[in-house]
């Protein structure tokens, strides 16, 4: 890159704000050499149109001004939308503490006092357009964050969905094939009786009776078979919609947890564990069954690459109670090689991982933890030791807070 393509960068503006000509002549003249902008105003009120429309980076404000002061000046510049991020710098020839806590509780950052080494205002404003670039540099890459974790729980959204389809191919397998089974049988059937039937001589009476069973055995595995795969699509679609909407609504906890499992069933079955549910079946609440149901999806998941770690078995129990103060404590756990004691305080921490560069992200618990304390309105707690296993436990309003 030559010096002609280097981007330039903007020079900082400073606003000041004072009524005394000769200190804003001495102040421009200083600043300017240094290579600020500099904007003058010589009342408050002009002061607070050029902070409106200057947009500067930091604003050099005299106290003792005539109708509004510098004090209420601050306050005005803190109570504006676009002025409120501004630090403001007091200049004054008073030296009475209180001033001074009035000045900070007004919003001002710091002071210069009358007369003043141009030095030691250089420094002052040199040190708070740092601390001003830094926060700004901390409040983008916040919104950076902000948009990875949205970008994350979308793409968990979407895993979430391709178990789904994978769970749901997987389910209706069975009774579609016992249908199609059952069909194929009574179509053959079917032919075989029309055939007799166009023969001399027709068909005997227990020919007949023979066929009349069979054709009531097919329509009862249609029937049956049918409505288990409708139940399926239909389960199936509640899901999904939890999962993409993560809408409020009533629910029976045993069959969100279900419904959710079913979902695993294709993971599951490639390997050699279990998973048992154990919750009551009228155990009723008012929450968001789709984080819920991510939740359990994640920390089963969580054990199943984790806990159970190289070993070729392993249980993983689900369960739920109703707790005498009215909430909710939901469990995750299995037996599997656990959690170092020293790791245990920050496995909810963003990126904390035992497995990075090996597939771990450390961001599967964190995004667990958010989704409890600040979607379903509870907490999770975990305990564990090394051989001994791990067990998340949730505790959950029955009734979430609104968002």
């Amino acid at each position: 890159m030559n010096q002609s393509e280097i981007p330039a960068v903007p020079m900082p503006t400073i606003l000041i704000v004072d009524d005394s000509l000769s200190y804003l002549a001495a102040l421009l003249d200083r600043l300017e050499r240094h290579g600020f902008l500099i904007v003058l105003a010589q009342t408050a009120a002009e002061g607070l149109m050029r902070a409106e429309f200057a947009d500067p980076d930091l604003i050099l404000l005299d106290v003792v001004m005539p109708d509004i002061d510098g004090f209420e000046a601050c306050r005005r510049l803190k109570a504006g939308k676009k002025t409120k991020d501004i630090p403001v710098i007091f200049m004054t020839g008073l030296t009475d503490p209180k001033q001074k806590v009035t000045g900070f509780d007004a919003g001002g950052v710091d002071y210069i006092t009358k007369p003043f080494q141009i030095e030691e205002v250089l420094a002052r404003i040199n040190t708070h357009l740092a601390l001003r670039r830094a926060n700004r540099e901390l409040h983008d890459m916040i919104g950076t964050l902000a948009k990875a974790r949205e970008d994350l729980v979308r793409n968990e959204k979407l895993a979430g969905l391709g178990a789904l389809v994978a769970g749901i191919a997987h389910e209706l397998n069975t009774p579609i094939g016992n249908s199609l089974m059952a069909s194929s049988t009574f179509e053959l059937q079917t032919e075989e009786i029309s055939r007799h039937m166009s023969k001399e001589g027709g068909i005997t009476r227990k020919e007949f009776e023979h066929y009349i069973e069979n054709a009531r055995m097919s329509v009862d595995i249609l029937s049956r078979n049918l409505h288990r795969a409708a139940d399926i699509v239909t389960n199936f679609k509640q899901v999904a919609v939890d999962q993409t909407s993560s809408q409020r609504r009533s629910f029976l906890l045993a069959e969100v947890i279900a419904g959710n499992l079913l979902t695993l069933q294709p993971t599951i079955k490639r390997t050699p564990f279990v998973i048992t549910q154990q919750v009551p079946a009228d155990l009723m609440m008012e929450s968001y069954p789709g984080p819920l149901g991510q939740i359990v999806t994640n920390l089963i998941n969580n054990a199943i690459l984790h806990g159970y770690e190289g070993r070729s078995e392993g249980l993983i129990a689900v369960s739920a109670q109703l707790s005498a103060q009215g909430w909710v404590t939901l469990s995750v756990e299995d037996h599997g090689v656990g959690i170092n004691k020293a790791d245990l305080p920050r496995i909810f921490d963003p990126f904390f991982t035992t497995k990075m560069g090996v597939g771990g992200s450390g961001l599967g618990l964190n995004i667990v933890h958010n989704i409890v304390t600040e979607i379903l309105g509870g907490r999770i707690d975990v305990s564990s030791e090394v051989g001994g296993g791990t067990r998340f436990t949730l505790t959950l309003p029955m009734c979430a807070p609104v968002r």
